[in-house]
This record gives C-alpha cells, structure tokens and sequence, in this order.
C-alpha cells in the first residue's frame, strides 16, 4: 500500500517491520517537524542475521516527492518477503530525506538535494555554469499558466546552442552556488548523508557482498520500472545487475532524456555512485531504479513547482497554490490505482530478482 502521508507511511513501516520481527533503528531529525507537526526520522529494519555476509540495502525518499511509492514498495516487502538465506540480510532504510518526504518537496529542509550531496567538500567546488543557463526560466521568481512552456522553449534554445550534456547537467547534474535553485547540493555533508553513512558503516561495513535498489519517481513508462544504473561499462558490477534485470534494463540510462540525442548529465554527489567508497572492502552492485509517471516535460514542470512554492514571489496564474501543489504531488505519486498496484507488483519483482542474484552470486 501506497500511503497519502509521510506520517501514515512512517507508522506503517515500523510496525510491519517490528511485527516481522525485525531489528528497528529510529534515527530522529532534531529541530525540525513534519507537515502535520509530526516526528522526522529515518528508520531502519534489518531482517536476518546481523553478521551476514552479504546484504540487500533498499532505500526510499532521497527526494522527498518520490519518497511514498518507495515506502510502499518497502512496505511490501516486509509484508510479503520470505525470510532470507542464513548469509543473507536484507536492511531496509526508509524516507532518507523525511523533511521532504512530510513537507512535499524534492530538496531537505535546507533546500538540499541530497542525492547531489555525497561529494568531497575539501575538493574546490567547480562551478556548473550550465545551471547559471536554465536557472532564470527553471526557476522563475513568478508562476504563470505558461511558465512550463517558456522554460521548454528556453531548454530548446540552450540544447541548440550547447548539446544535450550542457544542458542535462543544468537541469540535473548537481550546483552548489545557488541554495534557492534546484538540485541544489549544498555546502557541507547533510544530516541525511550523515545519518545514512553511520547506518552503512554499522549494518554493512563488515559484508562481504551488498546489492541495492535506491528507489526515485518520474523517470520512464506511465507504471514501468526505469533503471538510472550508473556502474560502469564493462564493469564487474553491470555484468552482474545484467543477470539480475536484464542487460537492456540496466545499460539504457540516455533514453530518459527525451530530445537530448543520447546525451547523460555528468551527475554530481549522488549516493548510489558513494556507496563502493563507504564499504570499500565489499563487492558493490544495484542500481537507482524509477517509477515512471509522466513525460519529462510534466516531471520538469513539476520540479518547478516545487522550487516555487519554496521561494517564488506571486503566484500569476489561474491555479491555486494548493492546485499548484496537487499537480507537484501527482507528477511523482499518481493516485490512480492501477499505476500504484503496477509498480508495486514490479517492485516486489525486482527486489526477488536482487535477492536470487544475492544468492547465485
């Protein structure tokens, strides 16, 4: 089950995980509330034998909009999964990002996109000059009925002039100049990087092997999984999640940038590409993996939103600003019925297929 509300969704979690019985960790975000006044944490269930060899890590709610399918798609596999091989356990961390998950919105409470934060802050930032191009009409200061069409022409116009890497690196790659624009990768190591790098090192800094799904929205078919798996080519890692998913699921990643040409971003401080670093002496394989909802265009606007109702000026447009929110929301958690049993049974799928591979490997 889907749950309309991070509070509903947290309640649901521990209890699944405590009636399994699993091994729950709370880990509370001091000095903030959520939407309805309630506690932020990021809670952790581990099932299996604590000293396991190897390990499934699945994560939700980095962005915090994306956060209630992926506590669902947990949610499900407690409710549903077997009990796991004696070298086998599987630690399920749920709402990464609970600010965001409560609040409705992509970025922390500190408008961090923490999924652009796992960076060496010590290296000098180089600034991504691409976002300096979009963020004027990506992030206008105003919302009117044709602020989504205005910021398509104006992508167009910079695709023209600069090619699909610049501009998908504007869009998505990561800044860390502009703390009121989108993916925003802050200024030192979050409390979410913080707190989830505490919880690798205790429950899987001794593994031997650890597969991981980091589960997102918006990216791919209307109720369809899409993997963003940034292993390299010919790596040992792709190989091995090529068994796991197929090989044209992990290695098509340019064929979610509709109109780029193939293009990629160059992705800065994401934790799927931080995680090898964190437990160096484990062998490392999974991948991000998307629930499709809409066309890119329709996630874009949406992000857009987002970062209005956070820091725009005057709403100018015939919607409401709760209008405005509920079309944020659906872009990244439809209500419809039929998308959310889709992706739910798909998840599920996806999870065994990480575990049989976990066995086989």
């Amino acid at each position: 089950m889907i749950y309309e509300s991070y509070k509903d969704a947290r309640v649901a979690f521990l209890q699944a995980a405590r009636d399994r019985p699993a091994v729950v960790s709370e880990h509370p975000l001091n000095g903030a509330q959520g939407r309805e006044g309630e506690v932020l944490a990021m809670d952790v269930a581990v099932i299996g034998e604590a000293g396991a060899p190897k390990a499934l890590l699945v994560v939700s709610g980095e962005h915090g909009l994306e956060g209630l399918p992926g506590s669902g798609a947990q949610l499900d596999l407690l409710l549903r999964m077997p009990d796991p091989p004696k070298d086998t356990k599987v630690v399920l961390v749920h709402a990464l990002n609970p600010w965001g998950v409560s609040h409705g919105s992509r970025g922390n409470e500190d408008n961090v996109d923490v999924n652009r934060n796992f960076v060496d802050f010590d290296v000098p930032y180089v600034r991504n000059v691409a976002f300096d191009e979009i963020f004027p009409f990506m992030c206008p200061q105003d919302w009117t009925d044709d602020a989504v069409d205005l910021a398509a022409a104006n992508t167009k116009r910079v695709l023209d002039e600069h090619g699909g890497a610049f501009v998908l690196t504007g869009t998505t790659g990561g800044q860390r100049h502009e703390p009121t624009g989108t993916n925003y990768g802050g200024a030192g190591p979050s409390w979410t990087r913080r707190t989830l790098e505490q919880i690798v090192a205790e429950h899987l800094a001794s593994c031997e092997k650890v597969a991981f799904v980091d589960w997102h929205s918006g990216f791919g078919g209307h109720g369809e999984l899409f993997h963003l798996c940034t292993h390299a080519e010919g790596s040992e890692a792709l190989d091995r999640v090529a068994t796991w998913w197929g090989r044209d699921a992990v290695t098509r990643n340019a064929t979610a940038f509709q109109g780029a040409g193939g293009a990629l971003p160059n992705w800065q401080g994401m934790f799927a590409t931080s995680l090898q670093a964190l437990i160096p002496n484990a062998a490392v394989a999974g991948s991000v993996i998307e629930f499709g909802t809409f066309p890119n265009h329709e996630v874009r606007g949406a992000i857009m939103i987002d970062r209005f109702l956070r820091f725009g000026r005057t709403n100018k447009s015939s919607k409401s600003q709760e209008d405005l929110r509920e079309q944020m929301i659906t872009a990244f958690a439809p209500a419809d019925p039929a998308w959310r049993s889709a992706i739910l049974a798909r998840a599920f799928e996806a999870h065994q297929k990480a575990l049989e591979g976990l066995a086989a490997w």
